[in-house]
């Protein structure tokens, strides 16, 4: 994996952090930053007796299941240290990241930033920076390019298992979600070719090569997290530290979410169960958490 250039963190603003308002609600301020910008920080999003519950399923994860699981990416970079290592739709097989999901608040709080009537788990998705996997760079991209959705009620709700410093934190081009265009699906690593892309879709841009992108970016503390819509433009770097980069990203859908039958290959890989195009996603695989 080749190391992408990026921007040097001082020359970027910051993402818009908050404190929620409550256990389930992360506030009016919170909810019209999301909106003008695409993305927030909320702290302390997770507390600790949950946050142990994830390491929990991490552990049980690599024990048990992350060997004979598909779904279990670990890509070790030329002259790197340690691996990027990603997995997704544990919950379906892991009790415990179930428990996180299923059983905790985060539904009601990041649904509540949503304002949507229903909500529908998309996918979980955890990530892991091991120390020194520096070449480790996600290059600029939208998440709803990977989609199997149309709607603009999709958040990636990105919660820090480890303290992130902004030299390793995520990046985001500020309002990039107001744009209804939807850019190609790229690999992740340079070097490699994305199959099953829709080539009609323009290239993404490289907010790192332009001068008058708003980048943003925060520091991050363990529990943390971060949120944003799925068409906000997002990259990270490589983790250059002697520790881990960890992350359990949670997915959620509201009101305007429909199924698209889209060519080719998607993430997460599970396309759920009896689908058609313009339908809506609520299945075994995308089940209803919320309805207020």
């Amino acid at each position: 994996m080749a190391a992408v250039e990026q921007r040097a963190p001082e020359t970027m603003g910051d993402v818009q952090v908050f404190s929620p308002l409550s256990k389930n609600q992360a506030g009016h301020d919170a909810i019209a930053a999301y909106q003008r910008d695409g993305v927030i920080c909320l702290r302390g999003a997770l507390e600790e007796d949950w946050l142990a519950v994830v390491e929990d399923a991490i552990a049980l994860y690599a024990d048990k299941e992350a060997d004979h699981d598909p779904a279990n990416v670990v890509v070790l970079g030329d002259g790197d240290d340690g691996a990027f290592q990603y997995a997704s739709m544990m919950w379906k097989k892991n009790p415990l990241f179930r428990k996180v999901i299923f059983e905790s608040h985060v539904p009601d709080l990041f649904g509540s930033i949503l304002e949507t009537s229903k909500l529908n788990l998309f996918y979980d998705f955890l990530l892991l920076k091991h120390p020194g996997c520096r070449s480790a760079s996600t290059p600029w991209h939208q998440d709803l390019s990977y989609y199997a959705l149309h709607g603009t009620q999709i958040i990636n709700c990105w919660i820090a298992l480890d303290d992130i410093p902004v030299e390793t934190a995520l990046r985001f081009a500020r309002g990039s979600h107001v744009s209804p265009e939807v850019y190609r699906s790229i690999h992740f690593d340079p070097d490699k070719a994305y199959e099953g892309a829709i080539v009609e879709r323009r290239l993404p841009p490289n907010f790192d090569q332009e001068p008058g992108a708003e980048v943003v970016t925060c520091a991050m503390s363990r529990g943390d997290a971060l949120v944003w819509n799925a068409r906000t433009f997002h990259a990270a770097p490589g983790n250059h530290l002697n520790r881990r980069r960890g992350a359990l990203s949670l997915n959620f859908a509201g009101d305007d979410v429909t199924y698209f039958d889209m060519p080719g290959d998607s993430d997460p890989y599970d396309r759920g169960e009896g689908l058609v195009e313009g339908s809506s996603i609520t299945c075994e695989t995308f089940p209803q958490l919320r309805s207020w």
